[in-house]
């Protein structure tokens, strides 16, 4: 995530000028995640971090959430210099705002940006447990499998929370040829999985280790709000109460 220096996050969200808010910080009364904070040029992510001035969240003057469709290859980041596409390339005359989380490059779908730290820390947070549900097309693999994707799975050493699973449908595509065998087909499959947590590529990583292969990636859902028919590459603003 971006940073920015505290004074200019207070003077934005029409605390004090620069100069006025250097001086509140001096004086002790301003509090980053709980700590009260003295140092001067001390810098702050918006998204991550809370900030308190007399007690009372700070959030910018003007906090906006978009729900932004985003397609496949483009990079969930503000700014990337490896990365053919960001969305900042969507969201160049909305102001300072950043993604929600992650959908890794490869995948599609729904994500928040936003430029509200307070309601950024409440929907990333496990301690909120929202939901995040996703359609995954997977092939390969046995279907004798398929419910295995409700289990737990150790991942970087620990140990995950089980997936929601519901299989929408079976595909039946096309047939291979096979020097051996003929013509043959193989499993793939339309599924549902709900979370409560997202660990890296987590849901990619449990389908190998189950022997799947994603061919397709999508956030339909986070807490209440759904993608719907928003098309990929285009945004809309929402309310809080429309995902929580």
């Amino acid at each position: 995530m971006a940073s920015t220096r505290l004074n200019k996050y207070l003077a934005e969200a029409g605390i004090a000028s620069r100069r006025k808010a250097d001086e509140i910080i001096t004086e002790g009364l301003v509090r980053v995640n709980g700590r009260v904070v003295t140092e001067l040029g001390l810098r702050i992510d918006p998204l991550q971090d809370e900030i308190k001035y007399h007690g009372r969240v700070v959030k910018p003057a003007n906090a906006v959430i978009f729900m932004f469709n985003k397609p496949i290859g483009v990079t969930s980041t503000m700014s990337d210099r490896h990365a053919e596409k960001t969305i900042a390339d969507y969201f160049k005359d909305v102001g300072r705002v950043y993604p929600v989380g992650r959908l890794d490059r490869d995948s599609e779908g729904l994500i928040l940006v936003t430029n509200d730290g307070a309601l950024a820390n409440q929907l990333t947070h496990p301690k909120y447990e929202h939901e995040k549900e996703y359609e995954v097309m997977i092939s390969g693999g046995s279907e004798n499998n398929l419910d295995k994707f409700g289990q737990s799975f150790m991942l970087d050493n620990y140990k995950t929370r089980p997936m929601k699973f519901k299989l929408i449908k079976k595909i039946n595509p096309p047939l291979l040829s096979s020097p051996n065998l003929g013509e043959v087909g193989w499993g793939c499959w339309l599924i549902s999985l709900v979370l409560k947590e997202g660990r890296k590529r987590q849901i990619r990583r449990v389908a190998e280790l189950l022997g799947y292969r994603v061919d397709k990636l999508k956030r339909v859902r986070i807490g209440k709000l759904y993608l719907g028919d928003l098309p990929p590459g285009q945004y809309r603003d929402v309310k809080t109460n429309e995902i929580i």
